[in-house]
């Protein structure tokens, strides 16, 4: 999972064990490191280790939204964990883009809305989707 998105990987929340939660249910993201006033999920691992980072704040915030890309195979149990996540989710919905003849073109989307109002967007490549495919390149 990595962050898409020239914008800072953090969000103010005013609950920070709230969001904590969701983070941690909704996506499965680990807690790298937790205080008071912060928490630190990685996103991703590797040789490039992405965080998001939640940020106490007393003060209300504007909703925000974090784009993230996910691997196509784990977009679906992600999907689902997001329209299972009951009351936490105002909204939830997903769509998957047409076929198109560019390479690595086909996007699956799922937007939610996250407790605070802030926005997650879910977003997968899905090459095997794609009209064109790699197989076809090749010859």
């Amino acid at each position: 999972m990595q962050h898409l998105s020239l914008e800072p990987g953090a969000l103010e929340v005013s609950d920070l064990a709230g969001m904590r939660r969701f983070f941690e249910t909704a996506l499965g993201l680990r807690v790298l490191v937790a205080s008071d006033t912060g928490v630190t999920l990685e996103l991703g691992g590797g040789e490039n280790t992405q965080v998001l980072m939640l940020l106490a704040s007393h003060t209300p915030t504007p909703p925000r939204t974090l784009n993230l890309e996910v691997d196509a195979a784990s977009f679906p149990t992600l999907r689902r964990r997001l329209e299972d996540c009951g009351h936490e989710c105002g909204f939830v919905q997903s769509w998957e883009g047409d076929n198109s003849s560019s390479r690595q073109c086909a996007f699956r989307v799922v937007l939610c809305r996250m407790p605070e109002g802030h926005w997650l967007r879910l977003t997968a490549i899905d090459p095997a989707r794609c009209a064109l495919s790699t197989r076809q390149v090749r010859a």
